[in-house]
């Protein structure tokens, strides 16, 4: 069964807690950024009467002696017992059974609890009955260990009345192919959280924030709030588009190969300049977030320049044998930026495309026959295509 929205998973926690916190609420997923929501709101939910410790687990080894701070690890589950002498193992839950040290309940939060859950599930489960009124545990855990049967039995039992909340990562295309990725929940949860700082910001708008910030969803906020400083708040303002973006946009890592091709087909040499420097300098940020390693900077970008010069190439033969260029999107599978695309189209005709086609070919050539450095490379490729440098053939090569 597919995991509710992330959202959806943060509404139905609110109307909870607007019931009071029950004993225990396990907080999951795979969503650094929801889970962190999801435990603001719980811990703005603890009774103010009630005695609050916070236990962070991450040194809590998993039984069987896993990793410490692997969350991700698998390892196999010791035997552990669930009684008196489980108790004892884990003393933070004594106060849940017997109330705070100097008040009637008390409550525990665990954060980073993949461990913790791995080694004391059992005891938990065991204890759950014995919880003083109105005391109560909220246990955080990027994922949970269910292979011992009192483990899956307490989380089977937790999902069922409500009390196991399991946030995903947004996902940055739909699920139906056909539909644009500015229909995808990551474009909309931008064009949502962008209008909520006062910066809305139409769907293409927000794809192009995340084709260069990533899909890590702090930078985007970060990247969201930086915007909101550059545009005074104007209830009257138009959603921004891409174009208001330009030079705006100021992540950390400055540029990507997505630019450089935008810039190149643009023909704009400037930008496409800058383009290139920024990303050996400041270095490139892959989908995920990550940083990109320095070797495989320039087998992306070329498959990238090659890919977008060859898919207009297409768009331009179309054209030119009599396609309408309203129709030429469609014919060659772009559903996104189509106005930017057909601008592309118009600007660039057949034969510098071809031209082009050889820089890339040539500039990956060169990439596996020399140790040139690949920003040189790639300047050589700009070169040969805004100003003409002749483009050698093999036999110039001497191959």
């Amino acid at each position: 069964m597919a995991l509710p929205h992330p959202e959806d998973e943060l509404t139905r926690l609110g109307k909870l807690l607007q019931r009071g916190l029950p004993p225990i609420v396990i907080v999951t997923g795979a969503s650094d950024w929801f889970r962190t929501e999801a435990m603001e709101q719980l811990l703005a939910a603890v009774p103010k009467a009630a005695e609050l410790r916070l236990l962070d687990a991450v040194d809590v080894r998993a039984a069987g002696g896993g990793s410490d701070e692997d969350e991700d690890a698998g390892d196999e589950a010791a035997g552990e017992p669930d009684g008196a002498e489980g108790l004892a193992a884990c003393p933070e839950l004594l106060d849940l059974c017997s109330g705070g040290l100097f008040t009637k309940t008390a409550f525990l939060v665990v954060r980073r609890g993949s461990n913790w859950w791995a080694r004391h599930a059992a005891t938990l489960a065991a204890q759950l009955a014995h919880f003083a009124k109105g005391s109560g545990l909220v246990l955080e855990a990027k994922k949970l260990d269910k292979r011992r049967k009192a483990a899956a039995a307490l989380a089977k039992g937790l999902a069922d009345k409500g009390g196991l909340f399991e946030f995903r990562d947004l996902f940055d295309t739909p699920y139906d192919r056909t539909r644009s990725p500015l229909e995808g929940e990551l474009a909309r949860w931008v064009v949502a959280r962008a209008l909520r700082l006062g910066v809305p910001l139409t769907p293409a708008a927000a794809w192009l924030l995340v084709a260069q910030v990533g899909k890590v969803l702090p930078e985007l906020v970060a990247e969201l709030e930086r915007l909101r400083d550059q545009f005074p708040a104007d209830g009257k303002r138009a959603p921004l588009e891409p174009s208001d973006l330009r030079g705006k946009i100021t992540c950390s890592f400055e540029s990507t190969p997505f630019e450089l091709a935008e810039a190149v087909l643009a023909q704009d040499k400037r930008r496409a300049l800058r383009s290139v420097r920024a990303m050996f300098d400041h270095g490139v940020r892959k989908k995920d977030g990550g940083s990109m390693d320095p070797g495989g900077r320039l087998p992306f970008t070329t498959s990238w320049l090659y890919q977008s010069l060859a898919t207009v190439y297409e768009a331009r033969l179309l054209h030119d044998s009599g396609v309408s260029l309203r129709d030429v999107p469609g014919r060659v599978g772009v559903r996104q930026f189509v106005e930017r695309f057909v601008e592309q189209v118009q600007r660039n005709d057949v034969k510098r495309l071809q031209r082009g086609l050889l820089a890339v070919h040539h500039c990956q050539r060169m990439s596996r026959l020399t140790a040139e450095e690949p920003e040189v490379l790639l300047e050589r490729f700009l070169a040969q295509w805004f100003d003409g440098v002749p483009i050698p053939t093999a036999a110039d090569l001497d191959l």
